[in-house]
C-alpha cells in the first residue's frame, strides 16, 4: 500500500492569519509538521500544500516538498482533491499543517489499521481526562461504536450521562477527543467531489460530518495523548510551554 502524507498549509487563517509560519521554538510551526510526519517513515513522501509564495519558499527553506494549491480550497481535503493527481498513492495521510505536537506513533497506528480495516477513514482519538475538554467547543469530542469505528463527533459534551452531576460524568463514562488527522483510501477522495452537502458539517463546523452523513465508514486508532492545534497565539504559547517541558 503505497502512501504519502500531505499537509495542508493555509496561510489565511481567520483568527490567527499566517499562523503555519510562526515560529516555535525556533522553527517555523509548519517545518515541525513536516519533521514529524517524516519521522513516522510511513510514506514514500512528504507534500506541504501551500497556498502562497511565501509558504512555498519556507518550505523550500527547510528541505521540504511543497505543492501549490488555490487559496480558494475551503478545507484541508478540499485542498488534498484539488491535487489528487500529482500525489500517486494508494492511502493519503492528511496531517493539518497547525498539528506541530502529532505523534508519529499516530501516524503509524493509521496506516497499521488501515492494512486490517474495511474502514474508508481512519483517524486517531484520545482518552479524555480533564473535564474541561469536554466542555470545550473547541475540543472535538466523539462518540465510537465497540468496534472502533465512529457514530458521531460533536463540539458538543457526547453522550449526555443522564441523572448524574455533569462534573462527575468523567466518572461514570470514557469520553474521547479527536485528533484532527485522516487516513483516506485514494477512492475516498476520487469521489469527494460527488459527496451531498451535509447540514451537519456546516452546524457544527466539522468537514468530518460530511463523510458519515454520506455514509462512509470512520474507524480510529487510540492515541496516547492529545495534541494541541494552533488556532490562536494563545495556543502557540501552550504548545511552547509543551515542548520546554519535554525537552
Amino acid at each position: 500500500m503505497k502512501t504519502i502524507v500531505a499537509i495542508p498549509a493555509r496561510l489565511g487563517a481567520t483568527r490567527f492569519p499566517k499562523k503555519v509560519l510562526a515560529d516555535l521554538n525556533g522553527k517555523p510551526i509548519i517545518q515541525h509538521v513536516y519533521e514529524k510526519a517524516k519521522r513516522a517513515n510511513i510514506a514514500s513522501d512528504v507534500y506541504v500544500l501551500v497556498d502562497s509564495a511565501e509558504a512555498e519558499d519556507v518550505v523550500g527553506s527547510f528541505g521540504g516538498k511543497s505543492i501549490m494549491t488555490s487559496s480558494e480550497c475551503y478545507c484541508g481535503t478540499d485542498r488534498i482533491v484539488s491535487v489528487l493527481d500529482q500525489m500517486q498513492a494508494d492511502f493519503i495521510v492528511n496531517v493539518q499543517g497547525d498539528e506541530p505536537l502529532i505523534d508519529p506513533q499516530s501516524l503509524i497506528a493509521i496506516c497499521e489499521r488501515a492494512k486490517t480495516s474495511r474502514a474508508d477513514i481512519i483517524t486517531p482519538i484520545f482518552k479524555i481526562t480533564d473535564f474541561a475538554d469536554i466542555d470545550d467547543p473547541s475540543r472535538v469530542k466523539v462518540v465510537v461504536r465497540q468496534s472502533g469505528n465512529v457514530l458521531y463527533f460533536s463540539r458538543s459534551p457526547i453522550p449526555f450521562v443522564r441523572g448524574v452531576e455533569k462534573s462527575k460524568w468523567l466518572d461514570h463514562h470514557q469520553f474521547w477527543g479527536h485528533i484532527g488527522v485522516y487516513g483516506y483510501r485514494r477512492t475516498v477522495l476520487e469521489h469527494y467531489k460527488d459527496l451531498h452537502a451535509s447540514a451537519l458539517e456546516n452546524t457544527e463546523l466539522l468537514e468530518q460530518l460530511k463523510f458519515l452523513d454520506n455514509g462512509y465508514a470512520i474507524d480510529t486508532v487510540i492515541a496516547k495523548c492529545p495534541t494541541i492545534g494552533i488556532d490562536t497565539p494563545e495556543d502557540l504559547k501552550k504548545a511552547m510551554i509543551w515542548l520546554n517541558l519535554r525537552k
